[in-house]
């Protein structure tokens, strides 16, 4: 079998344009200095966000600073200790002094608001220090130490920053779903999907995802990604601030209809969860099912069961035990069972003379082989009519809708692997035009 190896990304790429950058200026500038610590500078600073490549890189520069500072305190100290004479004094008494200054130089960085760059410090002031005290000019390194630096950096920040002429679509809604779209079951988001994500919505992409599950799920699978926009949940039944954790809209069912799947439900004696938001907070009611009770193998207590222990550790969702109907704030009810029990459910709860009001779903994610959930909702639940209200809320002037296939939406990403939806996105966000000139030069 053949192996597949990942095509190299964009940082690669740049880090090895960044490190020939350095070289070059090295033989501009006469060859003086040592390319190394430019390199290394440079291939630290290359970060995947340019937020934190200016924020990496102005450390690195200070801290840099902050080491030079102080070696060279050490070198006027030894030189006039000495009377002018710049010898390497390999006493236990100046290996002493040196242990000394690394708290003085750990401790600089500390109150110049650079904890992570105080490693750096440390190691341009024990360069200096330990290496170059004997050379015929000590102050010549500390100069090019800090030069090599300062060049790395800004060879980073240059090369990170140069890009194709690309437009920018900051006026269109892109909206995507999560399961089968960004990522599979395992849900796990690649690397590159994430970054990639993040760094469409610093540059202004108003994204923002849609799902059939809660925002407590949304939490848990987009760890990472920085969602500023609210987010469409429950299959539309909510529109949901992720910053401030409110439920902005919500489409409820009518009590008297809750009543009704309620009392179709109990007369089959099915234990079913009720979700419902009350008072911005999301409140799960489990009816004919005790939580922590275990259930013959295949029934539908026992799938209840699974699912809860599946979800139970998460401090978003409030489970409650109640043996009386719950109508009021009902957003959907959910019941888990054998696929082909759940089938027959569906079917007879259709059939209803009542059931024009509903609007039911079959999904097997977060189920054990063989099981099936259905969740049924209010009719007027719908991800197309929250879509609306979110590009009412966020100004947008068009919206585009990433799924799944046999999903409803705009665009359907076929597979959900190798970062194909931040591939189409990008396409769509960002596409290459010389009418982008002015985005050739972006920080």
């Amino acid at each position: 079998m053949r192996a597949k190896f990942p095509i190299p990304g964009q940082r690669i790429l740049r880090s090895v344009i960044a490190a020939l950058l350095c070289i070059g200026i090295y033989y501009l500038r006469g060859r003086r200095g040592a390319p190394f610590y430019s390199i290394i500078a440079a291939l630290q600073c290359m970060q995947p966000y340019a937020v934190n490549m200016l924020k990496v890189g102005r450390n690195r520069i200070i801290g840099t600073l902050a080491g030079a500072f102080w070696g060279s305190v050490v070198l006027f100290g030894a030189i006039w200790l000495s009377g002018g004479a710049v010898q390497y004094d390999q006493s236990a008494l100046y290996y002493l002094a040196l242990v000394c200054f690394i708290g003085v130089v750990l401790y600089s960085a500390v109150l110049l608001g650079i904890r992570e760059s105080a490693y750096f410090s440390a190691v341009v002031f024990l360069s200096i220090t330990m290496n170059h005290i004997g050379d015929v000019d000590p102050y010549l390194f500390v100069f090019n130490r800090a030069m090599d630096t300062i060049i790395g950096v800004l060879a980073a920040i240059l090369i990170n920053s140069l890009h194709l002429p690309r437009m920018r679509d900051r006026d269109t809604l892109f909206v995507s779903g999560v399961d089968h779209v960004l990522f599979r079951e395992d849900r796990k988001l690649s690397a590159f999907t994430r970054i990639q994500l993040n760094r469409f919505i610093q540059d202004g992409m108003r994204f923002s995802v849609s799902t059939k599950q809660t925002p407590a799920t949304v939490r848990e699978v987009m760890t990472g990604v920085e969602l500023r926009l609210p987010i469409i949940a429950m299959d539309g039944a909510v529109l949901y601030d992720m910053k401030s954790r409110t439920y902005l809209r919500t489409t409820k069912m009518d009590s008297g209809l809750a009543e009704q799947v309620s009392a179709f439900l109990n007369a089959r004696q099915l234990p079913y969860y009720i979700n419902t938001v009350e008072e911005n907070l999301l409140v799960i009611y489990t009816r004919g099912y005790r939580l922590g009770t275990q259930h013959p193998r295949d029934t539908a207590g026992d799938a209840m069961q699974a699912l809860y222990e599946m979800k139970k550790g998460s401090p978003y969702r409030n489970y409650v035990h109640t043996e009386t109907d719950v109508t009021e704030n009902v957003l959907y009810f959910l019941i888990v069972d054998r696929k082909e029990k759940i089938r027959q459910l569906q079917e007879a709860l259709l059939q209803e003379p009542w059931a024009a009001g509903l609007r039911t779903t079959l999904d097997t994610l977060d189920c054990r082989e063989g099981e099936e959930i259905l969740r049924v909702y209010s009719s007027t639940a719908t991800r197309r009519r929250m879509l609306k209200e979110l590009a009412a809320l966020t100004g947008a002037e068009r919206t585009i809708m990433f799924g799944a296939a046999g999903t409803e939406c705009d665009v359907v990403i076929p597979d959900a692997g190798g970062g194909n939806l931040a591939k189409e996105l990008k396409k769509r966000y960002e596409p290459v035009s010389l009418r982008g000139w002015r985005n050739i030069l972006h920080f």
